[in-house]
C-alpha cells in the first residue's frame, strides 16, 4: 500500500473505530478488518485508545494519592541530586589523576580546560 492510501486506510478505521461511518462506509471497512490481519490489529488498538480516552476524561475517574506524587517527586529530586554529585567526583578524581601524572613527570604539562578532545 502506497502513502496516501495507507493513510486513508488509517483514517477510516479511526472513524469507524469511533462510529463517525455511514452503514455503507462501516460494511467497506468491515471488510477490510476481516481481509486484512494487520487492518483489524489496527482497529483493535483504535478500539482501546478510545476506551482508554473516555476513562480518562471520566471525572469520577481515580486520583493519583498525594503521598504517591511526593513520593515520585523526592525520588526524581534525589536521582538528580546522585547525578550531579557522580559528575562532580568524576571530574575531580580526574583533575587529581592528571596532578598526579604530571607530578611523576609522566606529562610535562597539565592539561587545560575540556576541548571535547579537540
Amino acid at each position: 500500500m502506497i502513502g496516501t492510501q495507507r493513510w486513508e486506510v488509517l483514517e477510516r478505521i479511526g472513524a469507524y473505530a469511533a462510529s463517525e461511518l455511514t452503514a455503507q462506509e462501516a460494511r467497506q471497512v468491515e471488510q477490510l478488518i476481516l481481509d486484512d490481519p494487520h487492518a483489524l490489529r489496527l482497529a483493535e488498538a483504535y478500539l482501546r485508545m478510545l476506551a482508554l480516552l473516555a476513562l480518562i476524561g471520566d471525572e469520577d475517574s481515580p486520583q493519583v494519592p498525594d503521598t504517591l506524587i511526593n513520593h515520585v517527586i523526592r525520588r526524581a529530586y534525589l536521582l538528580a541530586f546522585f547525578r550531579q554529585a557522580e559528575d562532580f567526583f568524576a571530574g575531580l578524581g580526574r583533575a587529581y589523576l592528571d596532578a598526579f601524572v604530571y607530578y611523576l613527570g609522566l606529562r610535562e604539562s597539565l592539561p587545560g580546560p575540556s576541548t571535547g578532545g579537540i
